[in-house]
C-alpha cells in the first residue's frame, strides 16, 4: 500500500509541474517561439523610435506602409509616427524644447544645416563609413548634405528634380512638335519661347504671335512655373547664385541676371506665362493642364502624382537650354536627431527608407525618386518605379532620370549658410520683378549690400 501511495503522489507531483510550465510566459530566446519572431530579435531589448515627417494623405498612407514592414523586420523596434502636415518646423522646433524630439525625420534642406550647426542633429559619418548597404558609394551624387568636414547632417530621403510637363492633347490640335526628352536635342530657349507663344490663346482665338493677339484676355497659357524656383535656370547659363570661390553671392554676375530676368519676361514682354494676378485665377497645376489653361509646366517631378490622379494625356520634357542642358536637384533631408537614446535602431529606420524597395509606391507613384545608385542602373530595378504609368509619362527616363544623373545640379540652398535670412531680404525685390515693377538687375542692385553683409559663406558640397 505505501508502494501504491508513494507513486500516486509522484504522479500528482508531475501533473503539477506540467500545469505550471503550461501557464508560463513563452521564453524569446526558445526555437519554440512564434514563427515570424526573426532569429535576431531574440532576447533583444524592445525599442520605441518615434518618427516626423509631412505631405499628402497618400503620402502618409505609403508611409504608414512602410513603417509597418519594417516593424515586421524588426519586431522588437516599434515606430511611433508622427504626421505633420500643418507648420511642421514649428512643431519639431517645440518637441526639442521639451526634450521630446522625433529620433528620425524628414527636414527641409537649409532647417536641417542650421539644427546640424547648432548640435540638434546626429553626424551620420560613422553609419557611412560602416555600413556596407548604404554607404557613399551606394548613394547617388549630390545626396549627402555636410555642415562641416566629415559631418553628415542627413542624407536626402528621394530624389527631386525639374522638367518641362505638357499636355501632349494641346500640341498636337495645335500641330506643335513635342519637346524633346533627351539633353542632347533641348530646345534653345528661342524655341522654348516661340513654341510657347504658339500654345498661349486668347478669347478670340489667336495665338500670341497672331498680329491681333489680346494679351489681356488669354484663356490658355503656353507656359506655367513658380515664381519661387526663380533660379531654375542659372546652371544652365553655366553660373551659379554663389560666386566660384564661394565668398558672395554673384547676383551682380551678367549670366545670373539674364538666367532670371528670362523668367520674368515670360509674362511681361511673351505674354505667355500667368502674371502673380492671373495666377490667382488658375487652378493647382495638374488641374490647370487638364482643364486646358496651361499646355506647358516647369515644374519639380512630384507633379507627376497629380498629372497621372487627374488623368491628363502628359507627356515631359527635358527643360530648355540657355548654354548647356541642366536641370536643378531638390529633394529633402532625412535626419536623425543628436537626443536619440538609441542610435543603432534608429539608422536601421534610418537606412529601410533609403531603399526605394520598402516605399515602392511612393516611387512607382512619380512623387519620388530614388537614392540609391542600382535603380538607375540596373534595369530589373528601374522597371519597378521609372516605367511604371501613369505616374511616369512618355519621355521619362530621359527627360528626367538620366538627366538628374548626368545633368543634375544641387540647388544652392543645399550649401548657403545664413539662408534664411538672406532669402528674407531677396524674395521681397523678387516679388517686386514678378508684378512688373522692375528689372532683375534692379532688384538685385538695390539690396546688394544688405546680402553681403548677411552672407556667413557655404558649407562644404
Amino acid at each position: 500500500m505505501k508502494k501504491n501511495r508513494n507513486a500516486v503522489l509522484v504522479m500528482l507531483w508531475l501533473v503539477l509541474l506540467l500545469m505550471i510550465a503550461g501557464c508560463r510566459e513563452p521564453d524569446l530566446a526558445s526555437p519554440n517561439t512564434a514563427v515570424n519572431q526573426e532569429p535576431e530579435s531574440r532576447g533583444k531589448e524592445k525599442v520605441v523610435l518615434t518618427y516626423a515627417s509631412w505631405g499628402s494623405p497618400n503620402e502618409r498612407q505609403a508611409k504608414e506602409r512602410m513603417i509597418k514592414a519594417f516593424m515586421e523586420k524588426y519586431p522588437w523596434i516599434t515606430i511611433r509616427y508622427m504626421y505633420e502636415p500643418g507648420d511642421y518646423t514649428t512643431k519639431l522646433t517645440t518637441m526639442y524644447a521639451s526634450n521630446k524630439a522625433p529620433d528620425v525625420f524628414i527636414l527641409y534642406k537649409h532647417t536641417a544645416l542650421q539644427w546640424a550647426e547648432q548640435g540638434k542633429l546626429y553626424n551620420l559619418q560613422s553609419f557611412l563609413a560602416s555600413d556596407a548597404e548604404i554607404n557613399e558609394s551606394s548613394l547617388i551624387s549630390n545626396s549627402i548634405m555636410y555642415w562641416d568636414q566629415n559631418k553628415v547632417a542627413g542624407v536626402k530621403v528621394a530624389e527631386e528634380s525639374f522638367a518641362l510637363y505638357y499636355n501632349a492633347d494641346l500640341f498636337r490640335e495645335a500641330g506643335v512638335e513635342l519637346p524633346p526628352s533627351k539633353a542632347a536635342d533641348a530646345w534653345t530657349w528661342e524655341q522654348f519661347v516661340l513654341t510657347a507663344k504658339k500654345l498661349t490663346i486668347d478669347r478670340n482665338g489667336h495665338n500670341a504671335l497672331h498680329p491681333e493677339f489680346d494679351a489681356s484676355h488669354i484663356t490658355q497659357f503656353g507656359v506655367r512655373f513658380n515664381t519661387w524656383m526663380w533660379h531654375l535656370m542659372v546652371p544652365s547659363n553655366n553660373t551659379s547664385i554663389i560666386s566660384p570661390d564661394g565668398s558672395r553671392m554673384n547676383l551682380d554676375d551678367p549670366a545670373v541676371i539674364d538666367a532670371v530676368q528670362r523668367l520674368a519676361d515670360l509674362i511681361y514682354v511673351h505674354h505667355v506665362a500667368p502674371s502673380p494676378v492671373q495666377e490667382k485665377n488658375l487652378p493647382q497645376p495638374a488641374l490647370a493642364m487638364q482643364s486646358r489653361k496651361v499646355a506647358m509646366n516647369l515644374d519639380g517631378q512630384w507633379v507627376q502624382l497629380d498629372l497621372g490622379a487627374a488623368g491628363v494625356n502628359y507627356g515631359v520634357g527635358v527643360l530648355p537650354k540657355l548654354k548647356t542642358s541642366k536641370t536643378i536637384q531638390f529633394g529633402e533631408p532625412l535626419v536623425m536627431s543628436s537626443t536619440t537614446k538609441h542610435p543603432n535602431e534608429a539608422w536601421l529606420f534610418y537606412k529601410w527608407q533609403l531603399d526605394a524597395q520598402n516605399s515602392l509606391d511612393l516611387h512607382a507613384s512619380g512623387l519620388w525618386m530614388p537614392i540609391l545608385n542600382d535603380y538607375y542602373s540596373k534595369p530589373d530595378l528601374i522597371a519597378q518605379w521609372a516605367e511604371v504609368k501613369p505616374g511616369h509619362p512618355d519621355g521619362y527616363s530621359d527627360a528626367v532620370m538620366r538627366q538628374t544623373i548626368e545633368n543634375g545640379v544641387n540647388s544652392y540652398d543645399y550649401y548657403l549658410k545664413n539662408n534664411e535670412n538672406i532669402s528674407a531680404i531677396l524674395h521681397p525685390v523678387l516679388d517686386q520683378v514678378w508684378l512688373g515693377k522692375t528689372s532683375v538687375k534692379e532688384a538685385f542692385e538695390s539690396v546688394s549690400a544688405k546680402i553681403d553683409a548677411t552672407f556667413q559663406g557655404t558649407y562644404p558640397q
